[in-house]
């Protein structure tokens, strides 16, 4: 599960980060199995809900919603390369170095991966040197995303399946689409199936032409699923550099030292996302309500 979904090794990543639930039933239960059955327990499922959920028209309209809300100003293709304390709140460089602006701001959220917050943390002089380190430490996977048009495969019934590292392929785990999601069934049997590949420390198998990522998907989906695959009408990949953290043991306690750091001396400067807190829409929003809400509560504000 974890090498599949965090492109990382089990005995490497922080159980109480990537999985939670699991991490507290282990305290109490005896076994992997019995922690796996009170995980499951805990949050049970009513009758015919389903395991998977997503947003009418794409999660791309999450973004767009976003953007919208309340009224703030989105502004793209600006970025801040230097943060600045000031006597009322922060002062951000922005843009190319031979052209930079300057703006002001009450507060600062840092919701960005793990190294480009290090170097901006860095830039703040009265901040302790160890808070940008240990931000900058957290390491990430990178990988890439195969998607095939395939004419009538024979699938079987299920949403996909993940690949353990020893099978010795490059595909991590594979996606049935149009099973997994009814509403892109097709009348004409043409199915889309989507691949993962790229693990932790072995980023030289991702360095190849497209082309070839999609024939390598191809050749290791038709030896997983035991059948020779149907030629794809359509293909396309996506690369993801740096996508997955990696959150080593102690993960939490570092991240928590962090921020209690960042609360004593720059109440109104924070850190959220999955570099932070854990991966997926659910655990990132969670993350920057937390944080909004303390930066307002700093500024005297009503959360």
């Amino acid at each position: 599960m974890l090498g599949g979904v965090y492109a990382g090794r089990a005995d490497d990543l922080s159980l109480a980060t990537t999985m939670p639930a699991l991490a507290r039933a282990a305290r109490v239960e005896h076994t992997l199995l019995g922690a796996v059955r009170a995980a499951q327990a805990a949050a049970p499922r009513a009758p015919g809900e389903p395991v998977f959920g997503t947003l009418v028209g794409g999660l791309s309209r999450l973004v767009e919603a976003a953007a919208t809300a309340g009224g703030a100003t989105i502004r793209r293709d600006a970025a801040v390369r230097e943060l600045t304390p000031t006597a009322t709140g922060w002062r951000l460089t922005v843009g190319p170095t031979h052209a930079p602006e300057l703006v002001d701001a009450d507060a600062v959220l840092l919701a960005v991966p793990a190294r480009p917050a290090a170097r901006l943390l860095a830039g703040v002089a009265d901040l302790a040197p160890g808070v940008a380190a240990t931000v900058g430490a957290l390491d990430y996977a990178s990988v890439a995303l195969i998607t095939l048009a395939l004419p009538r495969p024979e699938l079987p019934a299920l949403s996909g399946f993940l690949v353990p590292a020893t099978e010795g392929l490059l595909i991590k785990a594979s996606t049935f689409l149009t099973t997994k999601w009814g509403r892109l069934a097709r009348p004409d049997g043409l199915a889309l199936v989507r691949a993962s590949v790229g693990r932790y420390g072995e980023e030289v198998p991702l360095q190849v032409t497209g082309d070839d990522l999609v024939e390598v998907v191809h050749r290791e989906l038709s030896k997983v699923l035991g059948t020779p695959l149907p030629a794809p009408v359509a293909s396309h990949v996506q690369r993801w550099g740096g996508a997955l953290p990696q959150y080593a043991p102690g993960h939490l306690d570092r991240v928590a030292a962090v921020r209690s750091a960042l609360r004593g001396t720059h109440p109104t400067l924070a850190l959220a996302g999955a570099g932070y807190d854990g991966v997926g829409i659910p655990v990132c929003v969670r993350s920057g309500e937390t944080a909004a809400e303390e930066i307002i509560k700093a500024l005297g504000g009503s959360a």
